[in-house]
């Protein structure tokens, strides 16, 4: 890989910039949940599945995705990516009835996997050693900041024009960002992929070899369930059982979202610092675990178990950066990022598709919402798990590359 003689804070931006936008075609539908719903006469089970179908097509093709990425130009995928986005969010905006919003959402989810599995590559291309873990850790800040930004921004949007105002807003978004990814590509080419890249089929089989990146993917899985399924529901929730405003429900939960930012800051700091991968996904995901075990209990005041979401998202943040910062240090090779972080994001998908129907079927089933903080309990608990898994094959990888 050729190594830049400064960091290029410009691609940095632009491509972490893509990942908001992305992320902001997740944010757009909790505060528009309920008004889908009634528009398209959807159950809470149908609402939870037009939710996870975004991320269906992640689930099952993010390592094609990176590989792709690997082999044709990560730069090429994210504009790709952003493209896909366009085309889904304008179609959904005409959506008729449910099987067109799901149709439109798969292809959202096409476009935020090609994003998703591409940035990271751009990013270890445009800086210099030095800046590395600095820029990745910018980069674990992307899910929550574009979902944050987009939910306090679409109860005016709603309010004043509608659900499917609101789709056609984040799909100019998409072109907007498209346009000036352009101008830079043209001015300055940020190049080919990160390193020499095999045939798609080889570098699959040599990611999936590594029992590291299995436990990372199974960790982001186990986090994303209980997490978006909280973001996702957590406006219903209060409108529907506390009496809350559509308004002030959805800013709330923003709110709760963007606590994630300085958890996803805080562990790339500490990754600078010499922090290791296992240890902050099992502080991140015990904490969480111990919080949710407050946050749908009736019995406590809901002051209280509005701050138990706050320091659950706040601490939780530290998991996904350490997640996704972990694709350079257990892929097989340079030439295997895109492809082991195609695994990583696959598992974060598996856990989307997973956590909004699930805690949507349990709480329908037993008629309260004190069964999600079980089933969220539980994810909790696995993912610690996991992470104490992870430890010994990281203390092996790091000895072997010579930096421990």
């Amino acid at each position: 890989m050729t190594v830049p003689a400064k960091t290029r804070w410009e691609i940095v931006a632009l491509a972490v910039g893509a990942g908001i936008v992305a992320a902001a075609h997740v944010g757009k539908l909790p505060p528009a949940l309920s008004a889908l719903r009634a528009d398209l006469d959807l159950s809470l089970v149908a609402g939870g599945w037009v939710v996870s179908t975004f991320s269906v097509t992640g689930m099952m093709v993010a390592v094609l995705a990176g590989t792709v990425a690997d082999r044709v130009g990560h730069w090429r995928l994210v504009l790709a990516g952003l493209a896909a986005l366009l085309i889904g969010s304008a179609l959904g905006a005409f959506a008729g009835g449910g099987a067109a919003l799901l149709f439109s959402r798969f292809l959202e989810g096409l476009g935020f996997i090609s994003v998703a599995v591409s940035v990271p590559s751009v990013i270890l291309r445009a800086a210099v050693p030095g800046d590395r873990r600095l820029a990745l850790g910018l980069w674990g800040a992307y899910m929550p900041a574009g979902t944050a930004l987009m939910m306090v921004a679409s109860p005016a949007v709603l309010a004043l024009a509608g659900w499917r105002v609101l789709w056609a807003a984040a799909a100019a978004l998409a072109l907007l960002w498209m346009a000036a990814m352009l101008l830079v590509g043209r001015a300055a080419p940020p190049g080919r992929p990160a390193g020499p890249a095999g045939s798609a089929a080889g570098n699959i089989r040599l990611a999936a070899a590594q029992p590291g990146t299995w436990l990372l993917a199974l960790c982001f899985a186990l986090y994303t369930i209980p997490w978006l399924a909280l973001m996702v529901w957590l406006p219903s929730f209060m409108i529907e059982t506390r009496g809350i405003g559509t308004a002030t429900a959805a800013t709330l939960t923003a709110l709760v979202v963007a606590m994630n930012v300085p958890g996803n800051l805080t562990a790339g700091w500490l990754l600078h610092r010499g922090a290791r991968h296992w240890a902050l996904i099992a502080v991140a995901a015990g904490i969480m675990g111990l919080c949710t075990l407050g946050i749908f209990a009736a019995a406590l005041p809901d002051l209280l178990r509005y701050a138990l979401c706050l320091v659950f998202s706040l601490v939780g943040g530290m998991l996904p950066t350490a997640v996704l910062s972990g694709a350079p240090v257990f892929a097989p090779g340079l030439g295997q990022v895109g492809t082991t972080n195609g695994m990583l994001v696959q598992g974060s998908n598996t856990g989307q598709v997973i956590g909004p129907p699930a805690i949507a079927a349990a709480v329908q089933a037993a008629g309260n919402w004190e069964a999600a903080g079980i089933l969220m309990l539980a994810a909790c608990a696995a993912a610690t798990l996991g992470a104490l898994a992870l430890r010994p094959i990281e203390k092996r990888r790091r000895a072997a590359d010579g930096t421990d």
